[in-house]
């Protein structure tokens, strides 16, 4: 079983699919009949490999089902930079919601840092750990101007960044927090899968069908058997069992990356501009000094081809930094939330059923934060930041806009793909047909991937119609 589905793509250039999953290493076996659990974790990214660590260590007795391979998903796709500088984000969250809900996210992404810097180094784990610094820069003119608001953003949330001015790509404002990571986020979690110990059963090419109440718990249904347990974490990206309508208040988006090498030496750190092309960059592990590039964010399957964001991307580099060379190009596959927090903790209407999505591209830190909460509440304690992501708070007057848009477009994409040609086919490369199994919206090609994608809630299928990403959890039939 391939870690990576994605083939070479012909127009886009250098190799296709995540630097962090080429390799194939030792894995897990497949469920074969019917288990127990205290608690079933669905899910093999970081919050569900956490999760399963920290009950497995509070002696509870654990079994994690992943659909592909460990890490194959959103995490294995990530440009892994361990910060809790998310961007502009902050401004946002600033204005948004209550000062004290911001300062205890804030407090909770800082330390996600020390902590999933913590457990690499005490795991040994081969995953290329660096502290350097990470910096906000100002991407163009406008921006500079009013940068200021980006530091008292910052100040307000108690994220203790510098102000400066950055030497690279030009002098600009900038902010700056040290003491943040890298990390090889495919490596960290397989390391952390076999360092569980024997209270916790790992099982890989296991794709949950169903999830049900049985009694006084959850019991899944999957290819091959089932587990039943009290206690359910939905750690899979898009809550397997959606008891809050989550499919219209998760937007899909992709983010594209490249790794590529530079024309000219890049300061060491981890660079991300504000306004202008909002380029983000890293160094890579590799010892060639290839550089890691992202910036690139589109809602799934909204555009013809999706080809051109790489190719936008490439130029925006090209642009910043001279000519360079494309190695390697792939894109995360994330999700975006009304008020930009995410939801982590009990699912409405869930007794004892956890969940956590919506990091909207920056899950290395708040996947660590997410593990944190669900264990707490678990062993009935409240965490700080639980209340702030709650999976049960109610929209504000704000995120009305927001949903209002997004589901305007999910309605614009049902009845068109009912009335376009593409009803019902496959592409020509693919063998799946056309219609997502979620909520019966037509897909769309995306010839950047080689997938077959739904662009009303962002489900991905592969080139056969197997399920990679839900809310789908039914292959499209007819596949293999």
């Amino acid at each position: 079983m391939n870690r990576e589905y994605i083939e070479t793509m012909p127009g886009v250039a250098g190799l296709a699919g995540s630097p962090w999953l080429a390799s194939d290493p030792p894995g897990f076996p497949v469920l074969q009949g019917d288990v127990t659990a205290d608690v079933l974790v669905i899910g093999g990214g970081i919050t569900g490999a956490l999760v399963a660590r920290k009950l497995g260590r509070a002696g509870r007795r654990v079994v994690l089902v992943e659909r592909r391979r460990i890490a194959s998903g959103t995490t294995g796709h990530s440009t892994a930079k361990v910060t809790a500088l998310h961007g502009d984000s902050w401004q946002a969250l600033v204005r948004d919601h209550a000062s004290d809900d911001v300062r205890a996210w804030a407090a909770a992404n800082l330390a996600a840092v020390d902590e999933l810097s913590s457990i690499a180094l005490d795991l040994g784990a081969d995953c290329g750990l660096r502290r350097l610094p990470a910096s906000l820069v100002a991407g163009d003119d406008a921006t500079s101007i009013i940068f200021d608001e980006q530091i008292q953003a910052l100040v307000s949330a108690g994220i203790p960044a510098t102000p400066g001015s950055a030497p690279f790509p030009f002098d600009r404002p900038a902010a700056t927090l040290a003491d943040q990571a890298l990390v090889d986020p495919a490596a960290f979690v397989v390391a952390v899968m076999f360092a569980l110990g024997a209270d916790v059963e790992v099982y890989e090419g296991t794709p949950v069908r169903s999830l049900r109440s049985s009694g006084p718990g959850w019991r899944v249904d999957c290819d091959h058997g089932s587990v039943s347990a009290p206690v359910v974490v939905m750690a899979d990206h898009f809550p397997v069992h959606d008891t809050g309508a989550f499919f219209t208040r998760l937007f899909p988006y992709a983010h594209h990356a490249i790794e590529f090498i530079p024309s000219q030496a890049i300061p060491d750190g981890m660079w991300m501009q504000v306004g202008g092309d909002e380029i983000t960059l890293r160094p890579t592990l590799d010892p060639t000094g290839t550089w890691i590039a992202g910036g690139q964010r589109v809602r799934v399957a909204s555009v013809e081809d999706e080809r051109k964001a790489y190719a936008d991307l490439a130029a925006s580099v090209t642009s910043l930094l001279g000519e360079c060379r494309a190695v390697r190009h792939w894109s995360a596959h994330d999700h975006e939330t009304p008020d930009g927090l995410p939801f982590v903790g009990e699912a409405p209407f869930g007794r004892n059923l956890f969940m956590a999505a919506g990091f909207a591209g920056w899950g290395m830190t708040k996947s660590v934060v997410a593990s944190g909460i669900i264990v707490e509440a678990i062993e009935g304690r409240v965490h700080p930041a639980a209340d702030a992501v709650s999976p049960s708070r109610v929209p504000g007057v704000d995120e009305v806009g927001a949903l209002a848009r997004e589901n305007v477009t999910v309605g614009r994409e049902f009845v068109e793909g009912h009335l376009t040609s593409r009803q019902g086919k496959a592409h020509e490369d693919s063998v799946a047909g056309g219609t997502c199994t979620h909520l019966g919206c037509e897909t769309k090609w995306n010839t950047a991937e080689g997938t077959v994608d739904c662009p009303c809630h962002g489900s991905r299928y592969g080139r056969h119609g197997e399920v990679i990403y839900g809310p789908a959890s039914k292959d499209i039939e007819g596949s293999p």
